[in-house]
């Protein structure tokens, strides 16, 4: 018995140590290879804007006003397909809400146990 629960404990001991020194590994090579990337990537120079140049040079007015309608109707349209609206009274608004305020209010009766006798 006293064997038995040596064992268990050293094999604890020991799978926790494997598990913290390949993370601690993982977490090294995640490391080095960040820093390899930003030593690899270029640096960007920037020229100071002139003063002929915008501050902020955007989207043209008629681009931006595009992108906003499009944004509008594609949050629209998919607002429309993720749930429908909810009511307030008695009847669901959906076939799946209805089935799952029916799964919900579903009295819970547990199974019978097999008797192996």
């Amino acid at each position: 018995m006293a064997g038995d629960l040596r064992f268990g404990l050293l094999l604890m001991v020991f799978g926790m140590t494997l598990v913290f020194v390949v993370l601690a590994l993982l977490w090294g090579v995640i490391a080095l290879f960040a820093r390899l990337d930003r030593r690899l990537l270029p640096r960007e120079v920037s020229a100071p804007p002139s003063d002929s140049t915008p501050a902020a040079a955007g989207p043209a007015p008629d681009v931006l006003a595009a992108i906003t309608v499009a944004v509008h109707r594609h949050r629209r349209e998919t607002s429309a397909h993720a749930a429908p609206p909810a009511t307030h009274g008695r009847q669901p608004s959906s076939r799946w809400v209805a089935l799952g305020r029916g799964r919900q209010l579903r009295s819970y009766t547990p199974q019978r146990r097999r008797s192996d006798s």
